[in-house]
């Protein structure tokens, strides 16, 4: 008996009680260990996408959401000390997801409406930045280029741009935050309001490629 659909609910639904209980904490007295529960649906997303998705979908896409996880524990230690650590972790998520959704590719220059406000965005907050950006303006430029090609590459999988394409453009609107609040401005409530985008970016991609990625064959 095939228990695969049973097992992705309760992934699904792992991933989302916990993303929330970490949002929740965001609003509390600093809590022991509440870090873990921010990484850990990333976790369940690449254990999940591993065991269901065809190998030529299912590493990259577990790779990204591992590296995701390793961004995620970086960035909950310590935001401001582990950037750089964070910035690494998920450029690996970056390519990772590139190249999953880069296999399975379905059109470009017909998505042209989909992907040109990407570009167009991911410049602009470039430029926005720029002058706050000092000695990580290489680093930073390598990620945005990374990131908006990500969710060019997104955009190209679904047959026409859905859950997919919305989780990798929240992901774009989530980190182009992140960076604006290190190298521009914070604003109030800032945290919370990245990580609420940020988790629900993350469910659209994992719930997404499972809809628009092939699967293994059920026996």
């Amino acid at each position: 008996m095939n228990d695969a659909p049973n097992r992705i609910t309760l992934a699904r639904a792992a991933f989302i009680i916990i993303g929330a209980a970490y949002w929740i904490t965001l609003w509390l007295p600093p809590l022991p260990g509440s870090w873990i529960l921010k990484f850990t649906p990333m976790l369940i997303a690449a254990a999940a996408l591993a065991g269901t998705l065809r190998p030529a979908a299912a590493w990259p896409m577990a790779i990204g959401f591992v590296a995701a996880a390793g961004g995620d524990l970086f960035l909950a230690l310590d935001r401001h000390g582990y950037f750089t650590f964070g910035l690494g972790c998920f450029l690996i998520t970056q390519l990772a997801y590139s190249l999953a959704f880069y296999r399975h590719r379905q059109a470009f220059a017909a998505r042209w409406a989909w992907w040109l406000p990407v570009i167009v965005f991911g410049v602009a907050v470039l430029a926005w930045m720029w002058p706050g950006l000092g000695a990580d303006r290489v680093p930073v430029t390598v990620y945005v280029a990374a990131l908006v090609s990500m969710a060019i590459t997104a955009s190209t999988v679904e047959t026409r741009p859905a859950r997919l394409f919305a989780g990798a453009a929240l992901f774009v609107v989530s980190d182009a935050l992140i960076g604006v609040t290190r190298f521009v401005a914070d604003f109030e409530h800032s945290v919370p309001t990245i990580i609420a985008i940020y988790m629900l970016a993350q469910y659209l991609i994992f719930t997404g490629s499972l809809r628009a990625l092939p699967q293994k064959s059920r026996t």
